[in-house]
């Protein structure tokens, strides 16, 4: 039980290091403080993520696969389903956003951050708000239906709730960025859950 202690505990380290890095307030006091290291903090921010996560990943890796329930195609085809879904959407979604930006090199480049003029709601954005943590959700939720391991359940239940919380935690950084805007996006698109495109869709 102490390895599956560990590997929790490196999952919260990792999500912890991660959410307090992107934090505006912890960004300001490091690029206040180190002269130039603006345009290369979000280059920092990836390396160091990366680094945060390789602990967790070793921990994982090295428990054995021990199955919390018998897999069955009852399991496996939703689990397939969902995780082809989710990629899919991860994919998709990624299409909305900057991938030099994501990356880091866009800061390099022009030596300033990267801001958005505009909200954008297309593809995937006016389905759900945050479409990435939407699909990672899914792809989390069908790995564990085919591999239904009590590592994979411990990593899938904590990556679900750390996605929440962050979901949570951006949403109150794009509102203070957008305003009414947002506010009125919130509104009309749900966070996670595409209930609200769903209604309209059976309402047509």
């Amino acid at each position: 039980m102490d390895l599956y202690i560990r590997l929790c505990f490196w999952w919260v380290v990792f999500f912890a290091g991660h959410s307090v890095l992107a934090s505006t307030f912890v960004k300001g006091i490091i690029t206040r403080y180190v002269s130039g290291f603006k345009p290369y903090y979000r280059l920092f921010y990836n390396v160091v993520s990366v680094l945060l996560l390789l602990p967790a990943i070793g921990e994982y890796y090295a428990l054995p696969g021990t199955l919390l329930l018998p897999v069955t195609l009852f399991m496996e085809i939703p689990g397939m389903l969902l995780a082809l879904a989710g990629s899919y959407i991860l994919v998709a979604g990624f299409k909305n956003y900057r991938g030099d930006e994501f990356i880091g090199t866009y800061q390099l480049r022009h030596k300033h951050d990267f801001h958005p003029t505009q909200l954008n709601r297309q593809g995937w954005n006016g389905v759900v708000r945050h479409p990435l943590y939407f699909g990672g959700i899914l792809l989390a939720i069908g790995l564990f239906l085919i591999f239904p391991t009590l590592k994979l359940g411990l990593t899938t239940t904590l990556v679900i709730i750390y996605l929440y919380i962050g979901t949570v935690w951006e949403e109150k950084k794009l509102l203070a960025e957008f305003g009414e805007t947002y506010r009125k996006y919130q509104q009309e698109v749900s966070m996670l859950i595409p209930v609200k495109w769903l209604y309209q869709k059976l309402r047509k």
